[in-house]
């Protein structure tokens, strides 16, 4: 059968070849005809685009494109010339490129959807300097490309058009409550007697026991209490039971209608407070704020931390699994569990709220309109339905095939591997076309299926499926005022949110009390202008709506995502 399967792939690849080498391909991946969309499009030229990415390092290596990125190349008469950026210098990196002017044709970056002010003034000083050029104003040829644009239509900036392509995480807010969970050793807790946390004093109490009470009955002083895959992140899910609206170290709305730093509320002083505690009981790990990512996923795969803040999406936790069985003997599916979150001090659960898009596109000043429509139609392809099919599964026919009803099957010899392992290793651009355009976070993911156990492995989509659907069950999401958060800021190094969160991890680790050591920080702030500061975003932001309607009046603007 493989065998077979095989031949027609290859049969049918040759014949994509020919009508491609005339000028574009006619047939999709599953020997289908093109779709609508791109039946007014001219692909008789051949263009190369540059595409800049994080860590696609091994497909910048290869010589030649694998079947993959031959295939999408093929379809749109393209040549792809992959830009490999790392988490540590891409911001860097792309300033050096545009100051050279050497920006690839199209690169994915954090800006506008970063919780930092002067990441949003990264966004515009690219579009004042006129590194990147704008979209076009009519999207309708591309019909999930424009649908996105619909529900995303206060991405536009005020001059009325769009320059950045959102890379969409979960179109639905709920799934977005994913992005904060509580990864814990639930074999430790048995062995303790520990039951869930109803509350902050018990979530502290099972962390100093996990650090303190030998948990795993090997007779020595080894393990770790809690700590954060990414320090950036820490307290996302703790937080939602202390001070749940500062739980992103974002702008929050106050009593008056006007936005203010989360980190300057009153609510954010428990915060404080509550760190101190988990950092002198020992719960928080002594080296919480000098260990890298890695070091902590590797703290938890190896057996030496107890709770890990984290993700519970089924990719995250295909992640930490993956990472599990490299280390650790004992089977993930018997050790590690989810947490769901304890009462905020209102007696309300809370879950996270994430904006549906975590990074975007920007595309060169440099591209001109023919090349912009072939970036626009890879976008179009990645986002469509054949488009998520080939990056999820492969090529129809050689690594999984669909019977009469649809149904998935594989063709894969998985041998207790992930799907995703396999495919990435097959196709290193497939890590590439899976993540550029779309984060493809739909309910679909979070199903019980056979083809998500394949991909995922089973434990991490019952874990999955689990969190999210208690969240929706039981919590009120987190509300964002998202517009504002998507204005345009003045930069700003004293009042930035990075530096404000260095501040707050020197009071979680000084000596004096806390709780002054933070209000210490904010009189220095207030000394500095973080007033006057808060007051001309607001001045700027209401002057700029007031200005699109002159009826507007100053009221909210959190229901762009409503609570659940």
């Amino acid at each position: 059968m493989k065998i077979k399967n095989c031949f027609l792939t290859v049969l049918a690849s040759s014949c994509i070849l020919g009508v491609c080498a005339a000028g574009g391909c006619s047939q999709t991946a599953g020997g289908g005809e093109k779709p609508e969309w791109m039946a007014g499009k001219d692909f008789s030229k051949h263009l190369e685009i540059s595409v800049g990415y994080w860590n696609i390092e091994e497909m910048a290596a290869r010589t030649q494109p694998d079947a993959i990125q031959k295939y999408i190349e093929e379809l749109l008469n393209i040549t792809i010339k992959p830009v490999s950026v790392t988490w540590t210098n891409y911001k860097e990196y792309y300033q050096m490129l545009n100051a050279t002017d050497n920006l690839p044709d199209v690169f994915a970056t954090l800006t506008i959807s970063s919780n930092d002010s002067n990441d949003s003034a990264i966004f515009e000083d690219f579009i004042n300097s006129g590194a990147i050029r704008p979209l076009p104003d009519d999207l309708t040829g591309y019909p999930d490309l424009n649908s996105l644009f619909d529900d995303l239509e206060y991405t536009r900036r005020q001059d009325g058009k769009y320059y950045a392509i959102p890379r969409v995480s979960f179109r639905d807010e709920i799934l977005g409550s994913t992005d904060a969970a509580m990864l814990v050793r639930r074999d430790w807790m048995d062995n303790l007697s520990i039951d869930d946390p109803k509350n902050l004093d018990e979530f502290i109490d099972m962390i100093t026991a996990f650090a303190k009470d030998d948990p795993d009955g090997n007779g020595i002083d080894d393990t770790l209490g809690y700590n954060v895959n990414n320090l950036v992140a820490i307290g996302k899910w703790v937080m939602l039971g202390i001070a749940p609206e500062c739980n992103t170290y974002t702008w929050v709305e106050s009593d008056d209608g006007t936005f203010v730093p989360c980190w300057t509320t009153e609510g954010f002083k428990d915060v404080v407070a509550a760190y101190r505690r988990m950092y002198e009981s020992g719960g928080l790990d002594p080296d919480f704020y000098i260990k890298t990512p890695n070091a902590v996923m590797e703290d938890f795969a190896n057996g030496r931390l107890g709770a890990l803040e984290y993700k519970s999406a089924a990719g995250s936790l295909e992640d930490l699994k993956a990472l599990w069985d490299r280390y650790n003997d004992k089977p993930f599916d018997e050790c590690v569990d989810i947490l769901h979150i304890f009462p905020a001090p209102d007696g309300n659960c809370y879950s996270n709220s994430s904006f549906v898009s975590w990074s975007e596109s920007f595309i060169s000043s440099q591209v001109d309109d023919e090349k912009m429509e072939r970036i626009l139609c890879l976008y179009e392809y990645l986002l469509s339905d054949e488009g998520i099919r080939l990056t999820k599964y492969g090529l129809e026919g050689e690594d999984y095939e669909l019977d009469k009803d649809g149904s998935y099957s594989c063709l894969l010899d998985t041998d207790s591997q992930s799907t995703i392992r396999i495919l990435q290793e097959k196709y290193p651009s497939i890590y590439l076309f899976a993540n550029l355009a779309s984060l493809n976070g739909g309910w679909s993911d979070f199903e019980e299926t056979e083809a998500n156990y394949l991909r995922y492995g089973r434990h991490c989509v019952t874990l999955a499926k689990k969190d999210v659907t208690w969240n929706q069950e039981n919590t009120i999401q987190l509300e964002r005022p998202y517009q504002f958060l998507l204005f345009p800021k003045e930069t700003s190094d004293i009042f930035s949110t990075t530096n404000a969160f260095n501040s707050f991890v020197k009071c979680i680790i000084g000596e004096e009390d806390a709780v002054l050591m933070w209000e210490k920080v904010l009189d220095g702030y207030k000394k500095q202008g973080l007033n006057e500061y808060i007051q001309r975003k607001n001045e700027r932001y209401f002057e700029s709506k007031e200005a699109e309607s002159p009826a507007a009046t100053r009221r909210s603007t959190s229901a762009c995502i409503s609570s659940r």
